[in-house]
């Protein structure tokens, strides 16, 4: 073997034992700890009825929806409730299908208040309580209009009276409509 091939052999030789040597004497001595956090999020949902409590998400006002004339009112309790597991703020938003002149819907007018009862009976029903939210025969219905948050669990209860004006036009025999109150609670931005 070559004077050269024999220096190489010897230097990969020290690098095989230096790199041995390195190996074996480094010690390393570790120590963790972790933080872990589980997260659900919540379910924001409201339920809707007649009472307190309620679960179901639609509800049927229970008034008589047929064979309305000028001069009629029908009004009925609705309750909503958080049943989140949170607090949430709440908001109101009311519609009709059928909006413009010579419609049900537009001339109709619907009035909800908090806190109040069903006075009477129909077709002379009204409610009492504070006013949260009045459309006037021939308007549309106001904005959103916000409401106290409520608990977990907590209910609010309002009166909405539906009410057809004694001069309701004479082309609005046999029309039909939908008046619907929607129950919005929204958190986060």
């Amino acid at each position: 073997m070559s004077r050269r091939g024999m220096q190489v052999k010897a230097l990969l030789s020290m690098g095989i034992l230096v790199g041995f040597g390195a190996v074996s004497t480094l010690a390393a001595w570790t120590g963790t700890a972790t933080a872990t956090a589980e997260i659900s999020a919540a379910k924001v949902s409201l339920g809707v009825g007649e009472m307190a409590g309620a679960t179901s998400n639609d509800y049927i006002v229970p008034i008589t929806g047929a064979n309305w004339y000028p001069g009629m009112n029908q009004a009925a309790l609705v309750v909503v409730t958080n049943t989140s597991p949170i607090a949430v703020p709440l908001s109101i938003t009311g519609s009709v299908p059928d909006t413009g002149t010579n419609t049900l819907g537009n001339a109709l007018s619907v009035v909800v208040k908090a806190g109040g009862s069903v006075d009477g009976t129909a077709p002379a029903a009204t409610c009492s309580g504070t006013l949260v939210i009045n459309k006037s025969a021939g308007a549309d219905f106001p904005t959103a209009t916000s409401r106290p948050t409520l608990a977990p669990g907590a209910s609010e209860t309002l009166c909405v009276q539906y009410s057809l004006p004694a001069t309701a036009s004479n082309t609005l025999q046999g029309k039909s409509t939908t008046v619907k109150l929607t129950f919005t609670a929204t958190v986060g931005s």
